[in-house]
């Protein structure tokens, strides 16, 4: 049974021009370790920056808090399996709601363009 659904688009200017302005810490207050080492490996990281950030915030209308309820961007790690399949695992606040609505299972679908990243995140 879907217990929660959450759409989100990030754009990469948006994301660039972060990184850009305020480098590592605007990196770190979004994206754990395990993030940045993922995204830094590709020749172009801002889209996987881009992705990542687009799956967070529709990770987090699923759960329908956004940065409430002491949720932070870095309580949602998005990695990906061997495959490339993205695959999110939950931390902090996020967990403990997520927990309490019932949540099993995360499906994440995720897609880019030249200029934006599109993510959708179905909570069983």
């Amino acid at each position: 049974m879907i217990i929660g659904l959450g759409i989100d688009i990030a754009d990469q200017i948006r994301i660039h021009d972060g990184i850009k302005k305020y480098g590592d810490k605007f990196l770190q207050r979004i994206f754990t370790a395990q993030e940045i080492a993922s995204c830094q490996r590709y020749q172009y990281p801002v889209e996987h920056y881009a992705g990542k950030f687009a799956v967070k915030e529709a990770f987090m209308k699923a759960i329908k808090t956004g940065l409430t309820q002491n949720v932070t961007f870095k309580d949602i790690e998005v990695l990906n399996r061997d495959s490339g399949a993205p695959y999110v695992t939950i931390y902090g606040a996020a967990a403990e709601i997520a927990s309490g609505m019932g949540v099993n299972n995360v499906h994440v679908s995720l897609s880019h363009s030249a200029e934006i990243a599109a993510a959708v995140v179905i909570l069983e």
